[in-house]
């Protein structure tokens, strides 16, 4: 994870109740989506809005299906290291 993606996903940890990689998988997504110069709340702001009511963790594996390649063929396997 780059600084923007953790800066993101420290963010949405304090907001949300998903599993560790769930949240960096958001985070990494919104960091992806943005715009360059957008702001941490920018990310936080585009999760809390896409994910509404849901699971976290049912978005998580829903925006690592839309680009596979984002997160490497590891990402969801295995234990977190």
């Amino acid at each position: 994870m780059n600084r923007f993606e953790d800066a993101i996903a420290r963010e949405l940890s304090t907001r949300l109740e998903a599993r560790t990689r769930s949240v960096r998988a958001l985070a990494r997504w919104a960091a992806a989506v943005l715009p360059p110069g957008a702001l941490v709340a920018d990310g936080v702001a585009l999760v809390i809005e896409r994910l509404g009511e849901g699971d976290p963790d049912a978005l998580a594996a829903e925006v690592m299906a839309e680009a596979p390649s984002r997160f490497g063929r590891n990402w969801e396997s295995g234990p977190a290291h």
